[in-house]
């Protein structure tokens, strides 16, 4: 695999603006530290949801129709003036295609709440993006924000950040595609009865010569399963184990199986979606079996409300006060074939 060598929102009105890092061509950009405005809630008669939207910086890569690359995008936000969403979008664009991804979390207002730890929030938005033609694929990083209160608007501090494409040559499955599936759209509920395993990725086969996977697994929790009259403040927390399984197989049968990446959090709903990312990066595969595998994220209830795994976000505004609206995957898995 080559490697690519390392080398987020608009500012007060009545002020200069911040540059904004652009990458011309290039495969890794800075962001520049700026105030984000995070827009406060419609009043009635106004559309439902106001939120900003803002470019960041965008990297490109020439890529031939077999080709896959790793984008990863970085951003650590922080000095909230009120509990504010806070969103790390990237989206890749071709002519005639695209893909698009998403990781988002509350950062709590600073020096004001109960979970110092939520005050300085990062966020890591990381997939394989594959067009399946020859072409100039522009992936481009977006912060969104949007405040939690209805009289004032908010604002927080982007820190730092980057954009890049950590691996431009990522090996796909037999099949020529990635090894990459993200929780299609809907909530998957996590409870008492209920055990989930998504972000999940289906069997997949890989060509001979592989040593090693590095697997990836990004999973949003919501806090507070939806239901009818329910109080989602009582008990104000969720708590669930995350395991990521990865498995190899000798057709229907086990081969091996991991399971030591693992963490158990307990989630407020004052932060409402939590992100939590998970990586196995040295999956040994073992010669005598079959180049067949797959992976999961198991999501256990262990107390507290019931809550679920985010599947695909629908209908995002293209940018602030667009009618015009996308789709952006959230919870996803993904695995990097390693040869040597």
């Amino acid at each position: 695999m080559k490697r690519i060598p390392f080398l987020v929102l608009s500012a007060l009105l009545l002020v200069v603006l911040p540059p904004v890092a652009t990458a011309s061509a290039a495969t890794h950009v800075e962001f520049t530290p700026q105030s984000v405005l995070a827009p406060k809630v419609p009043e009635p008669g106004q559309p439902k949801f106001d939120q900003e939207v803002k470019a960041l910086g965008s990297v490109q890569l020439q890529m031939s129709a077999t080709q896959t690359a790793y984008v990863r995008s970085v951003m650590r936000g922080n000095s909230a003036t009120y509990r504010s969403l806070f969103d790390n979008e990237v989206r890749c664009t071709w002519p005639g295609g695209e893909q698009n991804f998403v990781t988002g979390q509350n950062i709590l207002q600073k020096g004001a709440s109960a979970e110092p730890d939520k005050e300085d929030v990062q966020l890591t938005t990381r997939f394989l993006v594959h067009p399946g033609v020859a072409t100039k694929v522009t992936c481009t990083a977006y912060v969104r924000a949007a405040t939690l209160r209805d009289k004032l608007d908010a604002r927080f501090q982007l820190h730092s950040g980057f954009l890049e494409f950590a691996d431009t040559s990522v090996d796909n499955t037999t099949a020529g595609v990635p090894a990459q599936r993200s929780t299609p759209r809907g909530l998957v509920r996590v409870g008492p009865e209920d055990v989930a395993r998504e972000p999940a990725l289906p069997f997949f086969t890989l060509a001979p010569g592989t040593k090693k996977l590095s697997v990836f697994a990004d999973t949003e929790y919501k806090t507070c399963y939806p239901g009818p009259g329910k109080d989602c403040t009582k008990p104000p927390t969720s708590t669930a184990t995350f395991t990521l399984f990865v498995n190899q197989w000798n057709g229907d049968k086990l081969c091996q199986s991991s399971n030591a990446t693992t963490t158990t959090r307990e989630m407020s709903y004052s932060v409402h979606h939590h992100y939590v990312p998970l990586h196995l990066p040295d999956f040994t595969i073992r010669p005598d079996c079959e180049q067949r595998f797959n992976a999961y994220v198991q999501v256990k209830w262990q107390g507290g409300m019931d809550g679920g795994v985010q599947g695909t976000a629908v209908g995002l505004p293209d940018s602030r006060g667009s009618t015009k609206t996308h789709d952006s995957d959230m919870s996803h898995v993904f695995a990097v074939p390693i040869r040597s």
